[in-house]
């Protein structure tokens, strides 16, 4: 397993000459078609598969298939067939080549006569079923080229994209829903604090600079406030989940009368991906 983001499955299968079981050539057929066409149609065919398992389809992402076709044409031309290319790496190396923003990337390589047969012997391999019926992924590229040998080279590439978010929207959201389910609880509502807001934006917006959290460096700027405080203290997350934040035992203390929310979304490229720096700050007036 290897090649998503954070965790993959990329995988190949040798569909070709009886790997799997024989079939007879359909390349007279095929050769009338256009890539292009035949592309789309094996997309049909992965949808057709999902559908089976009641899954939404996939969403064709011409970007990627551009990256899918390259893969494939880079293993025809120096005659080499995996996921690792000596050129251009993984298949997450060729999505950020590209610059196409992904929360998460998969890869499936097969060789056929017919993209049907490829698909089919896709199928059957249970880790590349993994890929074709994941509920994560969202949209799909795929690339052919004709190897010397006459048969297909596939390359599928499925993609979870980065979500691009609202931050005063999720920031809205996650404050609503805090109150909402407070008062479901009979618990008052937090009203909200210019200083505890701007603090914990702060500590989010240090935190998607560091890569990490800093609770010494939040603690310092709410301990110059403490004055105003009987109580307060933190909970901050990295996440892509506002449920979370909204259900948090700090969220839902009874203790607590004021708050504030710092929001920030983590670039598009890296290990966060897109991922949202949160920070709750709850405290008790004097």
């Amino acid at each position: 397993m290897r090649s998503w983001l954070p965790i993959g499955l990329a995988l190949a299968a040798f569909a070709a000459g009886g790997a799997f079981g024989g079939e007879a050539p359909a390349k007279e057929k095929e050769a009338e078609e256009s890539f292009e066409a035949l592309e789309l149609r094996m997309a049909e065919l992965v949808n057709r598969d999902r559908a089976e398992q009641k899954l939404p389809p996939l969403a064709w992402h011409k970007e990627l298939a551009a990256v899918a076709r390259a893969h494939s044409l880079d293993m025809k031309a120096h005659r080499f067939f995996a996921h690792r290319s000596p050129r251009t790496g993984e298949v997450k190396d060729r999505v950020a080549a590209a610059r196409i923003p992904a929360r998460a990337t998969g890869e499936n390589l097969a060789r056929g006569d017919t993209i049907e047969f490829a698909e089919r012997n896709l199928m059957n391999s249970p880790k590349h079923r993994e890929n074709i019926l994941s509920k994560e992924f969202t949209h799909l590229g795929i690339g052919l080229a004709r190897g010397e040998d006459g048969l297909l080279l596939v390359t599928q590439v499925f993609l979870k994209p980065t979500p691009v978010y609202d931050a005063v929207a999720v920031h809205d959201e996650i404050a609503q829903g805090i109150n909402a389910t407070r008062l479901q609880k009979g618990l008052r509502r937090l009203l909200p604090d210019d200083t505890l807001a701007r603090q914990a934006q702060a500590h989010s917006a240090r935190a998607a600079r560091l890569g990490r959290f800093d609770p010494a460096w939040l603690e310092g700027e709410l301990a110059s406030d403490d004055r105003r405080w009987r109580i307060h203290t933190a909970a901050y997350y990295l996440t892509d989940k506002t449920a979370e934040v909204v259900l948090c035992d700090v969220a839902q203390s009874a203790t607590f009368d004021h708050f504030g929310l710092g929001v920030v979304q983590a670039p598009a490229e890296g290990k966060q991906a897109g991922a949202l720096w949160v920070t709750l700050v709850c405290a008790q007036k004097k």
